[in-house]
């Protein structure tokens, strides 16, 4: 079991990316001066499940071509099978 620093919540568990890192992005925006932790988590856990589904169908694009290497072209051409993806339009043309 980890013990957290003095003043720290311990790490959560089944989550890659640090939910801390994310609670910090969140506090970049100026409207959003405060964060607790449970949304942070949920917005960590919600980013965490859009990539992995995003590098998945990118994935399966690049093993149609013969790759096992997921390049730009290959996440681009997922995010234009995907409606849903299209607020990504600007980054992934």
């Amino acid at each position: 079991h980890r013990f957290p620093k003095k003043g720290r919540s311990p790490a959560v568990k089944g989550l890659t990316i640090p939910f801390r890192t994310v609670k910090k992005a969140m506090k970049l925006d100026p409207d959003t001066p405060i964060v607790q932790n449970e949304a942070a988590i949920m917005i960590t856990m919600a980013s965490e499940l859009f990539l992995r589904n995003l590098a998945k169908s990118s994935y399966s694009i690049a093993k149609s071509r013969g790759r096992t290497t997921i390049k730009y072209d290959d996440v681009a051409e997922a995010r234009t099978k995907e409606d849903a993806l299209s607020f990504l339009a600007t980054l992934l043309p």
